[in-house]
């Protein structure tokens, strides 16, 4: 049936044709009392309508629509964060998938079954930890994104009570810099309580190379009292969460940069992939 609105901009012979009867549920406020204002009727497809009563009922559809829309916005929210929050040293790690992750050596078939069984794990609840390690080159930041994207399922929109997973990928050489950056740039959100509060809230965390925001991975010096605060505070946030680790550092390497408590806490509740053997893809990708 059409609506009192799309009657409305027709022409005006065409508008409307009123009936002998009168709608009295509309009132005003006079004084202290609510007094009747009768709205007369109107016939509209055959039928005999109130016109005000119409246009009342749709703009309660109008408004209900649109919370709807608001409200599955916010639940869409986390299925966002992936994409919209993430933090990169190499962009091209957004495109990566288990499909896309091409596999040409044994060690680099069984990390990544190993990954995608773990995932699985996951998404049944469990909670723990995953820690990649080995040589730069060797895929472990694809697997770790590939990861995020079988984790980061959007909610049902059918559920108004599903909320979804939010996913975060943080490159910490990145995120240190752009905190370190803020301390001169005030325009910058990325604050060292931005940050934190970002890394420890998301469901799922990837915190890609590991010892690479320290500038040392070559040299025999230690982390820096910031680098320590903050990932001792993102590690304090996620003790119930799991977190994804990329490193190209050996658990030796990390004890001698970080304090002995710290890499304690990483380690705990880890799953271990470990890359011994597979070759440097990036190294194969050279014309020369």
């Amino acid at each position: 049936m059409q609506s009192i609105k799309s009657v409305a901009v027709g022409p005006l012979n065409a508008r409307m044709t009123f009936h002998s009867d009168f709608c009295e549920k509309h009132t005003y406020t006079r004084g202290n009392k609510d007094v009747v204002k009768p709205v007369r009727m109107m016939i509209l497809n055959g039928k005999v309508v109130c016109p005000r009563c119409e246009l009342e009922a749709d703009e309660k559809k109008l408004q209900r629509d649109l919370e709807s829309q608001i409200e599955f916005s916010q639940r869409t929210k986390n299925f966002n964060t992936l994409e919209k929050r993430s933090m990169f040293r190499d962009r091209t790690v957004s495109r990566a998938t288990f499909d896309n992750y091409d596999v040409s050596e044994p060690e680099e078939t069984k990390n990544k079954n190993r990954m995608m069984d773990l995932i699985k794990h996951l998404q049944q609840g469990e909670v723990f930890n995953i820690f990649l390690q080995g040589l730069p080159g060797v895929g472990k930041s694809h697997l770790g994104y590939a990861a995020l994207k079988a984790l980061n399922v959007p909610p049902d929109p059918d559920n108004p009570k599903d909320m979804g997973k939010s996913c975060l990928f943080i490159n910490m050489e990145e995120a240190a810099s752009a905190i370190k950056d803020s301390f001169s740039n005030k325009e910058s959100k990325y604050t060292e309580p931005y940050v934190t509060q970002l890394m420890g809230d998301a469901d799922y965390l990837v915190i890609d190379d590991l010892g690479a925001e320290t500038g040392s991975e070559h040299s025999d010096s230690r982390a820096s009292d910031f680098i320590h605060r903050l990932i001792y505070k993102v590690t304090s946030a996620r003790q119930d969460k799991a977190t994804i680790y990329t490193t190209n550092l050996t658990s030796k390497k990390l004890y001698q940069m970080y304090d002995s408590k710290l890499v304690s806490r990483i380690m705990q509740k880890q799953q271990y992939i470990v890359f011994k053997e597979t070759s440097d893809k990036r190294e194969m990708e050279l014309p020369f």
